[in-house]
C-alpha cells in the first residue's frame, strides 16, 4: 500500500564529498515535496531502497536540475518489470532508462535518420499509477489489404494504381542471390566439405511494382492508357526509359525529369500505403518499459552450444556507458527481426549497399525501388532495400549494434557519417569507446549523434567526450556519479562564488576523478579571467601527469582547448605587460586555438601578428607530420584559414598571404603516399593573395608553356 512521501532518510555513511552530498540532500526534499503538490505518491520502500545505496540515491536525485522525472521513471520501469528486475538484476540499465528518458520528448516518433533526434523534453511526466506487470509483445505487421476491386463501393484513384501493378502479366527480372556450389565427390564416392555460399545472379518472375514502371517508358504507356480508360486521364507519368531503375546509381540532374520521377514514386508510394501493402505510417517507438524488457528479453537469451558472441555488451554495466543503449527508439518490430537472424542464424551485418550519388537524392533513392515492403522509411529494413551511402550505412551499424545489446551511435565526420561503439574488453574489463566506418579523420574529427547526457544540457558532443565517460568509469565509476551531482551543485552557486573557486574545485575535481568532464567542462567555464584560466589548465596538467599515456592525448587537448576556449571568450588585460604575459603562458601550455593566438598577437601590435603567422609555417613545412598523413595539413589549413579570417583590411589580409607564400616557395607540393597534391594551406593563401592557384603540373614544371 502506497504512502505519501515522508521526511528525508539520510543515506548510509559514504565517501562523497559534503558539497555533494548536501545537494543530493536538497534535491531530494524539493523533489518529495514537488510529488506531494502533485499527489503523486511512491512507497516507502521504493525511496528507502534508492536511499540505502549511496551512489543510487546521488544517481536518482543529484543528476539532474530537476530530479523528479529520473524518480518517477525509474518508478513507473519497475511497476512495468518488477522489483526483481529493477532493483536486483538489472538497476544500472534501468538507470540508464531512467536518465535518457529524461532527456527526450515523451512522443513516440521514432529518429528517421542519425541517432541523437530525440527531441526536446516536455512537462509531461512518467505515469506511475498502478498497473499490472507488462507483458512484452512485439507487433506483427500491421498491414491489412485492401480489396481494391470491390463491388461494394466505388474505385478511387489508389484502387486502380494498384489493380494495373497486380493483374500485370508476371516480368522477368535478374536478382543477386547466395546458394551453395554444387558438391564435389572425392575417389571414394564421399561428398567433400561444401563451400560457403557465394552471390549468383538469376533471371526469375516476379510481379510487378512501381519501380518497375519508373524505370521502363514502355510501361509508363501501358500505365497511362490503364489509367485513362478507367477515368483518370489525368495521372499521367513520365519518367524516361531507365533514368532511375533498380541498380541505379547515379544522381538525376534534369530538374524536370526529377519531379516527374518523384511525383511517380509518390503515386506508387501511397496507392500502396492507402491500400494495405505498405504500413500507413512507421510504427512507433516503444516505451522505456517495452524497450528495456526486449532488451532484458534477449541478455536471457540461451546461446550455449551456439558460437554466438552473447552477451555483446555486460547490461550491469555502470549506467553512464549504457546510455547509447538506452536511448535506442527503433520500434520493436524493426529490431525484432534483425535480432531474430542474429539468434537464430548468427547474422550480424553492420553495412549495407553502397549505391552512390543518387543516393543523395532520397526521393530518386526511394523511387528505384519503391514496391510493397511490411516496413516503412526510416526503418533499417527499408534501408537495407533501398541501400544508400555513409549515412545508411552508419544507421545500419550502429542500429544492428544496439538491437544487439550494444551501445553505439552514428557519428559525423567532415562530409561523412560514421559509427561509435561502447567496448568492454574481455579480460581487463575495462571500458572504451571507439570509432568505426571512418572515412575523413580519426576521432579528433568526429562529433557522436547521440546526446552528451551528462551535463544536464545533454546534446552532441565530439568523441572524446564520450571517450572520457568509458575512461571515467574505468578510473571509478562511483567517483564519476559523485562528479556529475558537483556539476549540478558548482552550476546552483552564484557566479561571485563560482569565480572565487573555480582553481579550488579543479583541484578537486581532478583528486576526484580526472576523466570527469562534465564537472571539469563547468568548472572551466565560470573562470573570471585569463590568468585564472591559465592556472586552472596548469592545475589539470600538474594532477593528470600520472594518468598520460597515449590513449588519452586528444582529451587532454580537449581540455586544454576548452581553457583556451574560455579565455578567449574573456577580455583581454588592459596593460601591454599583462597581453605580453598572457602570451608567453599561452606559449608555454602549447596553445593551439587560432582565434586566440591572432588576438593575442594582434594585441601586441607591430610586426608580431605576421612574425608569428610566418615562424608557423616555417615549423610546419619543417615537420615530418607534414608528409605522413593528410591530419596535418588539414589542421594547419583551418589554422591559416582563421588568422586570414581575422584581418579585417582587405588591403593587410592580401600583403600578410604574399608574405607567408614566400615560405611556400619550391615547397608548394605535398607528397603523401606517393601522391602529389597542391598544400591545401598554400591554395588557401593564394585565396588570401587573390592569386591562382596553380595546377601539379604548373607547380613541377614552371617553365613549361
Amino acid at each position: 500500500m502506497a504512502s505519501f512521501i515522508g521526511d528525508f532518510t539520510v543515506a548510509a555513511a559514504g565517501s562523497f564529498d559534503p558539497a555533494g552530498s548536501r545537494h543530493v540532500e536538497d534535491a531530494r526534499r524539493r523533489t518529495l515535496a514537488a510529488c506531494r503538490d502533485r499527489g503523486i505518491e511512491l512507497p516507502p520502500d521504493f525511496l528507502a531502497w534508492i536511499d540505502a545505496d549511496e551512489s543510487l540515491q546521488a544517481s536518482v536525485y543529484g543528476c539532474r536540475r530537476d530530479p523528479l522525472p529520473v524518480l518517477l521513471a525509474l518508478r513507473s520501469l519497475e511497476i512495468d518489470l518488477g522489483k526483481q528486475v529493477v532493483r536486483n538484476e538489472y538497476t544500472q540499465l534501468a538507470l540508464a532508462f531512467a536518465m535518457a528518458d529524461s532527456y527526450a520528448a515523451s512522443d513516440r516518433n521514432a529518429s528517421g535518420w542519425n541517432d541523437g533526434d530525440t527531441g526536446q523534453p516536455d512537462d509531461e511526466l512518467p505515469d506511475v499509477t498502478p498497473r499490472p506487470l507488462l507483458v512484452l509483445s512485439c507487433p506483427g505487421d500491421p498491414r491489412i489489404p485492401v480489396d481494391t476491386k470491390s463491388a461494394d463501393r466505388e474505385l478511387d484513384v489508389y484502387d486502380h494504381v494498384i489493380n494495373f501493378l497486380e493483374d500485370h502479366p508476371a516480368i522477368e527480372v535478374e536478382v543477386e542471390v547466395k546458394e551453395f556450389p554444387p558438391l564435389e565427390y572425392d575417389e571414394r564416392g564421399i561428398a567433400r566439405p561444401r563451400g560457403k555460399p557465394v552471390k549468383v545472379r538469376k533471371t526469375v518472375e516476379r510481379g510487378l511494382v512501381g519501380a518497375d514502371v519508373i524505370a521502363s517508358a514502355d510501361l509508363q504507356d501501358e500505365f497511362n492508357t490503364h489509367m485513362a480508360a478507367n477515368g483518370h486521364p489525368e495521372i499521367v507519368i513520365a519518367c524516361g526509359d531507365r533514368v532511375v531503375h533498380h541498380e541505379s546509381k547515379a544522381a538525376v540532374g534534369d530538374k524536370k525529369v526529377r519531379a516527374s520521377i518523384k511525383a511517380a514514386h509518390d503515386l506508387f508510394h501511397d496507392a500502396y500505403r492507402a491500400k494495405g501493402r505498405m504500413p500507413s505510417e512507421r510504427d512507433a517507438s516503444p516505451s522505456r518499459s517495452e524497450s528495456m524488457a526486449w532488451f532484458i528479453r534477449n541478455h536471457r537469451h540461451d546461446f550455449s552450444g551456439t558460437d554466438r558472441i552473447w552477451p555483446r555488451f555486460p547490461l550491469d554495466a555502470p549506467w553512464p556507458v549504457l546510455m547509447m543503449l538506452a536511448a535506442d527508439d527503433q520500434p520493436l518490430r524493426e529490431r525484432e527481426e534483425i535480432w531474430t537472424a542474429y539468434r537464430d542464424e548468427g547474422e550480424f551485418r553492420t553495412y549495407g549497399e553502397y549505391i552512390g550519388g543518387i543516393a543523395q537524392q532520397f526521393d530518386m533513392q526511394s523511387a528505384r525501388r519503391v514496391a510493397p515492403f511490411p516496413f516503412s522509411y526510416g526503418s533499417i529494413q527499408m534501408m537495407w532495400k533501398d541501400g544508400g551511402v555513409c549515412g545508411t550505412m552508419g544507421n545500419i551499424g550502429a542500429r544492428t549494434h544496439r538491437i544487439c545489446g550494444v551501445p553505439a551511435s552514428t557519428a559525423g565526420q567532415p562530409g561523412h557519417c560514421a559509427i561509435v561503439v561502447m567496448e568492454q574488453d574481455a579480460e581487463t574489463e575495462r571500458f572504451r569507446c571507439r570509432g568505426g566506418q571512418y572515412a575523413t579523420g580519426g576521432d579528433e574529427v568526429t562529433t557522436v549523434h547521440a546526446g552528451w547526457d551528462y551535463d544536464d544540457v545533454g546534446g552532441r558532443r565530439p568523441m572524446v567526450f564520450h571517450q572520457s565517460i568509458a575512461w571515467a568509469v574505468n578510473h571509478d565509476p562511483e567517483a564519476l556519479i559523485e562528479a556529475m551531482v558537483l556539476r549540478r551543485a558548482w552550476d546552483a552557486l552564484d557566479e561571485e562564488t563560482r569565480s572565487d573557486q573555480c582553481v579550488q574545485w579543479m583541484h578537486g575535481a581532478m583528486e576526484m576523478n580526472p576523466f570527469a568532464l562534465p564537472l571539469i567542462d563547468g568548472v572551466i567555464a565560470s573562470a573570471p579571467d585569463p590568468m585564472t584560466a591559465i592556472e586552472m589548465l596548469d592545475a589539470f596538467n600538474s594532477a593528470f601527469e600520472p594518468h598520460a599515456t597515449g590513449e588519452y592525448d586528444l582529451y587532454v587537448k580537449t581540455v586544454r582547448d576548452l581553457v583556451h576556449e574560455r579565455i578567449h571568450s574573456l577580455p583581454t588585460p588592459i596593460e601591454r605587460a599583462g597581453k605580453l604575459q598572457l602570451l608567453r603562458e599561452l606559449e608555454r601550455q602549447e596553445c593551439g586555438h587560432a582565434r586566440l593566438l591572432a588576438r593575442s598577437w594582434k594585441d601586441l601590435g607591430g610586426d608580431v601578428f605576421k612574425e608569428n603567422c610566418l615562424a608557423a609555417c616555417v615549423e610546419y613545412l619543417g615537420s615530418p607530420a607534414r608528409t605522413k598523413n593528410r591530419k596535418s595539413s588539414r589542421n594547419f589549413t583551418d589554422t591559416i584559414r582563421t588568422w586570414g579570417r581575422s584581418l579585417k583590411s582587405k588591403k593587410r589580409r592580401r600583403a600578410w598571404a604574399e608574405s607567408l607564400l614566400e615560405a611556400f616557395k619550391g615547397r608548394e607540393l605535398l607528397v603523401i603516399r606517393r601522391k602529389t597534391s597542391v598544400d591545401p594551406a598554400y591554395a588557401v593563401l593564394c585565396g588570401f593573395a587573390e592569386r591562382p592557384v596553380p595546377t601539379v603540373a604548373e607547380l613541377e614544371d614552371p617553365e613549361a608553356p
